[in-house]
């Protein structure tokens, strides 16, 4: 496991929460924050502790990252309200123009060791392929000249 710390500057976006329980929150960040927004890929599917400066927000997983033509992006965080602090995260519709929060994550990374393993099992499994498909050869061999 890797820990993963992202700071990006965005803006308050919007939240909601819907009868289930489940709770939407929503940044947006500008084109020079484009770097780190794509970092956030590598915390899909893993829970994400978003925190501002002054206050931890909650646990959420990310839901979506939009990236649009002029760079622009749009995160969004998924959790649901046993995991979040809706006063906090209430705070937020006050607050005008960018802040900066902190996305911390235990992240899965796969060691180079195994990844290279793989690929060599990969080739010598490509290579016992081949060798059989060359017996098959001889077979169209004999074939053609009758």
């Amino acid at each position: 496991m890797k820990k993963v710390h992202i700071e990006e500057m965005v803006s308050y976006n919007g939240h909601n929460v819907k009868a289930n329980g489940t709770v939407t929150l929503n940044f947006k960040a500008m084109y020079s924050e484009l770097v780190k927004t794509i970092q956030v890929l590598q915390l899909l599917n893993n829970d994400v502790v978003v925190s501002t400066k002054d206050s931890k927000l909650g646990s959420f997983r990310v839901k979506d990252v939009v990236i649009d033509g002029d760079g622009e992006s749009k995160l969004k965080f998924d959790s649901m309200t046993d995991y979040v602090e809706m006063d906090k995260i209430n705070s937020l519709v006050s607050v005008d123009g960018e802040f900066k929060i902190f996305m911390d994550a235990s992240v899965d990374v796969e060691d180079e060791d195994e990844s290279e393993e793989v690929e060599e099992e990969q080739e010598e499994t490509s290579d016992e392929d081949w060798d059989e498909e060359d017996g098959d050869d001889e077979d169209w061999d004999d074939v053609e000249d009758e």
